[in-house]
């Protein structure tokens, strides 16, 4: 179980929905779908080589309580920065999830 205090950030789930206008136009249009609150997992900074330079990219991750409706498709918006969801961990013992998020570039 994931103890209350530690829930300290609140996290925003997106996902894109094509919308289609009188004329027929599609576009994708982010929808709100839920926010919940999260504790933040201490990890190591991820350190990658990209052309011939070194860099941190900005992976965070965060232990939920379980949601059948977070998915590897939805956004998430943490301060007002978007990110993607790079793994979905289940732990069954106490009904959490550890979800691995990576920065989207803007």
């Amino acid at each position: 179980m994931i103890p209350a205090g530690t829930l300290k950030y609140k996290l925003t789930f997106f996902q894109n929905v094509d919308v289609q206008s009188d004329s027929g136009f599609v576009t994708k249009t982010k929808t709100e779908l839920f926010t919940c609150k999260a504790a933040k997992v201490k990890i190591t900074g991820n350190y990658n080589v990209n052309a011939k330079e070194l860099f941190n990219e900005k992976v965070f991750q965060f232990k939920v309580r379980n949601n059948k409706l977070i998915n590897e498709n939805l956004i998430v918006n943490l301060d007002n920065y978007d990110y993607r969801i790079l793994l979905i961990d289940e732990n069954k013992f106490d009904f959490s999830l550890t979800l691995t998020i990576e920065k989207i570039n803007n």
